[in-house]
Formats: C-alpha cells, sequence, structure tokens
C-alpha cells in the first residue's frame, strides 16, 4: 500500500509551505499510469493528517488521462479518440503517434492558504 508513502509525502509538503496549519486544500495531479489508488491515497491522507492542524485540508485529485501526440505535425489526442482507432498513426499525418511522457508521475499543484486577513474580518 504505497498510497500510505505518498499521503505522508503530500504531507511535509504541506507542513512546509503552511507551516502555521493555515491550508485549507491542496491540488494534486496523477498520471493515468501511477498506480495510485485515489480512494486509498484519500483514505491514507485523512489518517496522517488526523489529529493534526491539517485534519480538515480537503485533497484534491486530478487525474490527467493518457495523451497521444504525433511527433511529426505536433497534433495531439486523448485516450478516448485513441482507443477508438484501431491504429497508432496519426490521422493527419500517417506517422506514428507517440505517448506524452509524464504519465505515471504525481505532483503537487497547488495549495489553498486560509485568508487571514478574511477571518479576522469575519470574528
Amino acid at each position: 500500500m504505497h498510497e500510505l508513502s505518498i499521503a505522508n509525502e503530500i504531507f511535509k509538503i504541506l507542513q512546509s509551505h503552511a507551516p502555521q496549519g493555515n491550508a485549507t486544500a491542496i491540488g494534486i495531479r496523477l498520471g493515468a499510469w501511477s498506480c495510485v489508488q485515489e480512494q486509498s491515497l484519500q483514505n491514507s491522507f485523512r489518517w496522517v493528517t488526523d489529529q493534526t492542524p491539517f485534519s480538515t485540508v480537503r485533497l484534491e485529485i486530478e487525474r490527467i488521462e493518457e495523451i497521444w501526440i504525433c511527433k511529426t505535425c505536433q497534433q495531439s489526442f486523448d485516450q478516448s479518440k485513441q482507443a477508438q482507432s484501431d491504429s497508432q498513426n496519426c490521422p493527419y499525418c500517417g506517422e506514428t503517434l507517440e505517448l506524452l511522457d509524464g504519465l505515471g508521475e504525481m505532483s503537487v499543484e497547488w495549495i489553498e492558504l486560509l485568508d487571514e486577513q478574511a477571518t479576522q474580518q469575519e470574528t
């Protein structure tokens, strides 16, 4: 269950960027081939942040689909369009399509911080 170690790394990133615990959400991108189970990652993140200042932080996950690209004519196609075709060739120029890199990766894309001034004005 590598989702627990991933959740722990996300937590460390969160702590380093919001040491006062003033984060409300963190957004990550998962490649189509990252082999990460989203629900397991959500559960692991809840377990790691439980009883910390980050216990209410939302983990938002964006899944990146397969993207095929033609290196010759620079056209790109998403997974659903490629799946409709039996050919691995570009429908425009006939050259072989390649998968876009990064499909197995995961990255933290953003951290949403609590607006301190708005909180002080509301109280």
